[in-house]
């Protein structure tokens, strides 16, 4: 009488096909996070367009933008930034763009940048001049059309107040030498009519 085994998989086949599987899963994963960063960032970038709108059209009717402050300084602690209620940081208000009505406002959902310090929703005027930021926001540095030279400053804890700051170096990624993953400006999307600040980028940015 004849026996017939099974052949089952040997050591070697089994590592084999536990390494292909968790390749895989990596590949996923990395597609996943790819595809919630993007869909992150679309979201923040219809948020700061429907801003700039409504902006606009507050200054068509008013004759001004909403106003924060009676004068821009682009310097440390001069004017108080909004921020929305999200936000570990400054004012933390419903109305970060005052006027608009809170209903009419985003508000951040802990997107990390540099540091891996949660950002925020941002916004200063004098009436005549106006920041609109999505400050620090980004999980990866980016240059494209709402890349600005202006924002704010660090959004760790020990930086409570915001201040609007104008291409700022240490903001910008230059202590010593430039670091394109400490530049904020970079981790930010930011709508402005602002044209008097010099927003040359350091070398290297």
């Amino acid at each position: 009488m004849m026996h017939y085994y099974k052949r089952g998989f040997t050591i070697v086949e089994l590592l084999i096909v536990i390494v292909v599987i968790a390749i895989l899963a990596s590949l996923v994963i990395v597609s996943y996070n790819g595809t919630q960063s993007q869909a992150r960032e679309a979201r923040i970038r219809t948020d700061l367009g429907k801003m700039r709108e409504l902006v606009d059209a507050y200054k068509a009717e008013k004759g001004t933008y909403p106003i924060t402050a009676a004068a821009l300084n682009p310097d440390w602690g001069t004017v108080t930034a909004r921020t929305d209620t999200m936000c570990n940081i400054g004012t933390q208000s419903g109305d970060w763009i005052p006027s608009l009505g809170t209903s009419n406002l985003p508000k951040s959902n802990k997107e990390k940048g540099v540091g891996g310090h949660p950002g925020c929703y941002m916004y200063v005027s004098d009436g005549t001049s106006y920041v609109i930021s999505a400050w620090n926001m980004l999980d990866a540095p980016k240059t494209d059309t709402l890349y600005r030279r202006l924002g704010f400053r660090e959004t760790d804890p020990s930086h409570a107040n915001q201040f609007y700051i104008c291409n700022h170096s240490a903001i910008g990624g230059v202590i010593g030498s430039y670091n394109v993953n400490n530049d904020y400006y970079k981790r930010s999307l930011t709508i402005s009519n602002i044209e008097s600040c010099n927003e040359t980028p350091p070398s290297g940015a």
